[in-house]
């Protein structure tokens, strides 16, 4: 990707359901001062569920106005939710003179590849399926509703399905990082790529590839 002078940098982390997304968002933060967490705009109702400073909480006209107006740099539904990145957070950040760190789907990280504003540096975050599954019954332990086995069952589904279109997530990755050893460990993995990527380096296209495929076939 070509990297114009005004185009701000960001770095995106994606990755399945479970994978440990955010708790190495929160090791870059601590090990690295130069990143910033951008906050999500979404229309669903706040969970209480100690993330919810991550969030600014919007209704959906509101939402769709922004999307309208361009105030919006990408956005998804999910679960009859809009949840997207408002181009004021990036903004807020840069002028704080530091580096936007994103959380984003595979959906999210495709639509912020299109904008000319932003130059994205997208770390997927892998791991095993079995692991990613395990760590999902353990969050599902205390739901005690009728939906708990369906809600359960459908964020299994979405795993699988984040590797079996891992072909078209692949173009918009800078780099997959595996989430086998500490959060520590992972998040220093993505601050490297993000450095290689800042000073120009070409993401490794044999690596993506192999990686890709190795996911793939996982799942089939």
């Amino acid at each position: 990707m070509f990297l114009r002078s005004n185009m701000i940098k960001l770095l995106v982390i994606a990755g399945p359901s479970a994978v440990g997304k955010t708790t190495v968002a929160h090791e870059i933060l601590s090990a690295d001062s130069r990143f910033s967490l951008s906050r999500s705009a979404t229309t669903r109702a706040p969970r209480g569920d100690g993330y919810d400073s991550e969030y600014i909480y919007l209704s959906r006209s509101e939402f769709e106005r922004r999307i309208a107006s361009g105030e919006v740099l990408e956005y998804t539904e999910y679960a009859g939710a809009y949840y997207g990145t408002p181009h004021s957070e990036i903004e807020r950040i840069d002028k704080e003179g530091k580096i936007p760190l994103l959380i984003l789907d595979r959906q999210g990280v495709a639509s912020l590849s299109h904008s000319p504003l932003v130059a994205s540096c997208a770390v997927y975050i892998y791991d095993d399926i079995s692991v990613m599954e395990e760590r999902l019954r353990k969050r599902f332990e205390t739901d005690s509703s009728p939906e708990r086995e369906s809600r359960l069952k459908s964020r299994i589904e979405k795993n699988l399905a984040d590797y079996r279109e891992i072909f078209d997530t692949a173009p918009h990755l800078y780099a997959f990082v595996k989430n086998g050893g500490t959060p520590n460990e992972t998040a220093l993995a993505v601050i490297e790529a993000f450095s290689e990527f800042s000073h120009g380096t070409p993401r490794d296209e044999r690596k993506i590839n192999r990686i890709s495929v190795d996911l793939f076939k996982s799942v089939k």
